[in-house]
């Protein structure tokens, strides 16, 4: 017997070795096995076994079989489907997705992160009559069909309660769970909630666990047991026998893609892949979905959708306001900034012992800075990106690169600034409400998981009335004394010229009135625009889902975008430009003759450089029905990669693109 072993590196094959006799009955296609690899020892996967071989020479010897580390039938299934569809060599996939496997556990802590817990019972939580309903029906159709559910609830409707019940049913059963969300914070909050019902049977997993809990977490996940792991993306390939339920909460979060390194994989259609390989239950959930999932549901039938159109309890939608700030004629400077709609409510909501969110997606004190000098932008050497100041740093900062340049050759005479950002937005909430406590949640202000936690939790514990930030307080988080939230400058973003801004913009602003009055007290939501009238902000005040789903599903039809075609982006990056624009061009050549009905460019990216190098891109626009044979072309292309591109040419191959910039 052969097996066919695959190493975490990028490169585009197998190598041959023999299966010594007593290996051969517990060998298989995804076992991690122990070879000699260049006359080293090294770990890698058996992707495929034979009885025959052609090759002639000599053949080492499979040494070991690491049976503590192996994987089920179903996920390496999806691993080879992940393979053949993100066109990346399933060695790297073992290398990106499975990392914690080649990992030598004698460099691990040995303390245990998993404890005890007292936990709540389940019979407790009731549902509400059309949550019950729901419940009853997916379980109904899970009986005659492996066919995805989508749930589509408004904030606040009562999906987690139904994520609970039926995490309820399959552990009962056995069987283990996946629980999916977008943030790793998010999944602490989640976490923490099942943690509630189902105590230490709950798991985290995310990237940011330490080695020492994963490994803890292995050594539960394969004893003969189910469990419930909770975690961001990478969660979903973690080794769970048994796999009865997958729920991919925020399905539309574009957190869930990967789109920087290969394989460039959505964790939500890869959830969908394994649920199919495992027979398990899916369960997409979302107050907002992408326009994929409302395709796949309202459209072309192809999951089944379940609407939750009220909230879950004693708990209403708020009532909100759109203030024009072209009418916001004072003078102070706060007052451009904060209207006075928006400065009144904020006092009647403090005065009543209440909290407030507020919302601005820019981070750093101010997002440009001209020098007056010669009127030029202050933009990063090394990306065509404006440089946002950071007072508290005395720093321009990169946001894409990251890369610092000092302020202190500037005086305020030289430099004139234009738009803010939160830290300018902290500083006059300070000045504005003095004696209030005022926390600021942004990548700048909590730059590891602790400081995140540590900030909510203060927030939730009422140590704090405001609480600023990013999106990052957009999104799932739960605070019932939260009565007012506030979009101050909810233009931004609209302008980007790349086909899902209005989706995004549309989702951020329905997302974060949510997070307004969610328990017994009346909410209110204030949105500060410059646009009153745009339609995107109208139809997400309103509600008013279903139109603005419609019609941007109209407008994506009639530019052939996703949902209607399926967007492969090739990258192509380099320091040398020469270098960048000669490589896309012979990429170009050799896809042009099978793909010249659907391929564009190359083209300058609309961002042409970031981090000092230049990129190029490919578009191709393929229609469903093709899309395997166009995956097959690039495929080729990329076997041919070292013949095509310069060695100092970087390529990336995004299929199901998220973004053109």
């Amino acid at each position: 017997m052969y097996a066919q072993v695959c190493f975490p590196f990028f490169i585009n094959k197998t190598f041959t070795y023999n299966v010594p006799e007593l290996l051969r009955s517990n060998i298989r296609p995804g076992s991690l096995v122990e070879v000699k690899f260049k006359n080293k020892p090294c770990k890698g996967f058996v992707v495929a076994l034979s009885q025959k071989i052609t090759f002639k020479g000599h053949l080492n010897d499979v040494l070991d079989i690491d049976s503590t580390k192996s994987i089920s039938d179903e996920l390496w299934q999806t691993l080879i489907w992940m393979s053949e569809y993100y066109v990346t060599p399933i060695g790297k996939i073992t290398q990106t997705v499975l990392s914690w496997a080649f990992k030598n556990p004698k460099t691990l802590k040995s303390n245990s992160l998993l404890n005890k817990y007292k936990h709540t019972n389940i019979y407790n939580l009731v549902l509400s009559p059309l949550q019950n309903t729901i419940y009853k029906q997916i379980n109904k159709l899970f009986v005659d069909s492996y066919k995805p559910h989508f749930l589509y609830g408004v904030p606040g409707s009562g999906k987690t309660e139904l994520y609970l019940q039926l995490t309820n049913d399959f552990l009962s059963q056995n069987k283990s769970c996946l629980i999916l969300t977008p943030e790793i914070i998010l999944s602490s909050q989640i976490f923490q909630r099942f943690q509630n019902y189902f105590g230490d049977k709950v798991l985290l997993w995310h990237s940011q666990a330490s080695d020492a809990y994963k490994r803890k977490a292995l050594q539960k996940i394969n004893e003969d047991s189910a469990y419930v792991v909770v975690g961001a993306r990478s969660a979903l390939f973690t080794p769970l026998y048994n796999l009865g339920l997958i729920i991919v909460d925020e399905e539309h979060d574009s957190s869930y893609k990967e789109s920087e390194r290969q394989p460039c994989y959505n964790a939500r259609d890869l959830a969908i892949i394994r649920g199919k390989y495992a027979k398990s239950l899916v369960v997409l959930g979302s107050a907002t979905p992408s326009l994929e999932t409302y395709y796949n549901s309202m459209v072309i039938d192809k999951y089944y959708m379940h609407e939750l159109p009220e909230r879950y309890g004693n708990s209403v939608l708020p009532k909100i306001k759109i203030v024009n700030m072209t009418q916001n004629h004072q003078k102070q400077l706060n007052q451009h900034i904060l209207s006075s709609d928006l400065i009144q409510t904020m006092h009647q909501t403090l005065d009543r012992g209440e909290q407030i969110l507020i919302l601005h997606n820019r981070r750093g004190f101010s997002s440009i800075a001209f020098s007056n000098e010669s009127d030029d932008i202050l933009k990063c050497q090394d990306c065509d990106v404006v440089l946002t100041f950071h007072a508290h740093l005395n720093q321009l900062i990169c946001h894409h690169c990251n890369q610092k340049h000092s302020f202190d050759k500037y005086n305020n005479k030289d430099i004139k600034f234009l738009g803010y950002g939160t830290e300018q937005l902290e500083l006059i909430l300070n000045e504005t409400f003095p004696n209030v406590g005022i926390l600021r949640l942004d990548v700048d202000s909590a730059k590891s998981m602790s400081k995140q936690k540590n900030i909510l939790n203060q927030f939730k514990n009422k140590e704090c009335s405001i609480l600023l930030g990013t999106q990052m307080i957009a999104k799932g988080l739960d605070f019932k004394n939260v009565t007012l939230v506030a979009i101050v400058n909810t233009d931004l973003g609209m302008l980007i010229p790349d086909f899902k801004s209005h989706e995004k913009m549309f989702q951020l602003i329905y997302q974060v009135i949510g997070r307004s009055g969610r328990s017994n007290k009346m909410g209110k939501a204030i949105i500060q625009t410059y646009q009153p009238d745009n339609h995107i902000i109208q139809m997400a005040t309103t509600y008013d889902s279903k139109k603005f789903y419609n019609l941007t599903l109209n407008n994506r039809h009639a530019l052939h975008y996703p949902p209607f075609v399926r967007l492969i982006r090739i990258l192509v990056q380099s320091k040398n430009v020469q270098d960048c624009i000669n490589s896309s061009k012979n990429i170009y050549n050799i896809l042009k003759s099978d793909l010249e009905q659907f391929i564009i460019g190359p083209l300058p990216c609309p961002i042409e450089k970031l981090s000092n190098q230049t990129r190029y891109h490919i578009l191709i626009k393929t229609p469903h029905q093709k899309l395997k044979f166009v995956l097959n072309k690039i495929k080729i292309m990329q076997d041919k990669k070292d013949e095509l591109i310069h060695k100092n040419v970087k390529l990336l191959i995004d299929v199901d693109s998220n973004s053109i910039l």
